[in-house]
């Protein structure tokens, strides 16, 4: 959907002298020295699929701003391609003249502002329908879209009022309406939700997971909240100085950084909405137990650290049953029983079942309705490994910590 190559971008009289500077190893401050300028892109190079929310975050003055304004060239990027895929073929950005920069702005590349940018004397309905009157879309046609995306975002009857009757909240929802409503598959937000309140912000989250669940655009997301980022993406990607330090999944980030200053900037990180189940489960052990009964064709495992829990499974890995000091014990799916409206009375004979891309914070959830380990199982339902306090708490507490690798890394 969209491939970044290389891409650096110098601010200064000397660009061409402060990329081979560059090239020379030489540090950002030594190249401000001899050339006076300042490096705000360094070699940055990433591919995006379909539909992948990634998030790139760093500290203030890490570049990450400047990157995403030369993602869709309101910056002109010093070297380096962006290159987006499109109806007619795979075009680069950063080469495109100013007829068709145009037009992949209006067709291909919608961004959402910090600040939310809407033009305070048109209504919530003109403002969300202002793209598509860019792109000449006709009148009734643009109206039915903004209507319809403004239904999308929770503001279904709003249409008619001006922004100033609405809450910051509300006018970043109209934001994000405007950027949806013109069709663009690719979505660029500069920290979107910055300036609002927190409960807000986490309500615009949970927002934004939903409209991504039902449209699956390919989203670039600026933040300098970990949090936030953990929360929303595929994947993230950790500036410093200009440069992307490690880029992987939200898991791999909290339990492998990379560097010392990733390994900082995770060290307050909540893994338990990150590290899954599949992570920390541990292999059962083979076990001989002649008494007990089996079906033809299945084995016998048991937990090493709880003797007393016996795991029955088919050769295919499919679990058949699960025995607790020696009698029966019920294996219920987690969701079916954290519906259950007040806390079970058959505490001690349950045991929950947990797909492995579950969180620690499902687990802590399981484990405080069942006494049992908690089985982890695949898409097929084949049996990963237990679940015990024991795991949960190694995860919480070493899981995060540094791994000693200080090894640059590419996307």
């Amino acid at each position: 959907m969209i491939r970044v190559e290389s891409l650096n971008k110098v601010f200064g009289p000397q660009p061409d002298e402060a990329l081979r500077l560059l090239a020379e190893g030489r540090s950002k401050d030594e190249i401000r020295e001899a050339t006076g300028d300042v490096i705000g892109v360094q070699d940055v190079s990433f591919e995006l699929k379909p539909g992948e929310f990634f998030v790139i975050m760093g500290l203030s003055g890490s570049g990450k701003s400047t990157l995403l304004r030369c993602i869709n060239r309101l910056i002109a990027p010093t070297s380096g391609r962006v290159l987006l895929q499109t109806d007619d073929g795979e075009v680069d950005v950063a080469q495109a003249g100013p007829r068709e920069l145009r037009r992949l702005r209006q067709e291909h590349l919608a961004m959402v502002f910090q600040r939310f940018g809407l033009l305070p004397h048109r209504s919530v309905r003109d403002n969300v329908a202002y793209g598509l009157e860019v792109q000449r879309v006709g009148h009734a046609e643009r109206v039915r879209r903004a209507d319809e995306t403004l239904e999308m975002v929770g503001l279904g009857g709003w249409g008619d009022m001006l922004p100033s009757a609405l809450s910051g909240g509300m006018q970043q929802r109209v934001g994000l309406a405007r950027a949806l409503a013109t069709g663009a598959k690719v979505l660029l937000m500069d920290e979107p939700f910055s300036a609002l309140d927190p409960l807000i912000k986490m309500q615009m989250q949970e927002e934004m997971i939903r409209l991504q669940r039902q449209l699956g655009r390919t989203i670039i997301f600026i933040t300098h909240d970990l949090d936030e980022a953990l929360r929303l993406g595929d994947r993230i990607a950790i500036m410093d100085d200009g440069r992307f330090v490690q880029v992987g999944a939200p898991e791999k980030i909290v339990t492998e950084p990379r560097t010392p200053y990733v390994a900082d900037f995770v060290a307050h990180a909540d893994p338990t909405g990150v590290i899954t189940a599949g992570t920390v489960a541990v292999p059962p052990e083979h076990q001989r137990v002649d008494e007990l009964r089996r079906e033809p064709g299945s084995r016998v495992l048991a937990h090493r650290t709880q003797a007393d829990v016996e795991i029955e499974v088919a050769d295919d890995g499919r679990v058949l049953g699960m025995r607790a000091d020696g009698a029966g014990a019920e294996l219920v799916p987690i969701d079916t029983l954290l519906a259950e409206e007040a806390p079970t009375s058959r505490y001690r004979d349950r045991a929950a079942v947990v797909h492995a891309d579950r969180t620690l914070r499902t687990l802590l959830a399981a484990r405080n309705v069942c006494n049992l380990p908690v089985l982890v199982v695949d898409d097929e339902e084949r049996l990963i490994g237990l679940v015990t306090e024991r795991e949960i708490i190694h995860a919480i507490i070493e899981k995060r910590g540094h791994n000693g690798d200080t090894n640059g890394v590419t996307a």
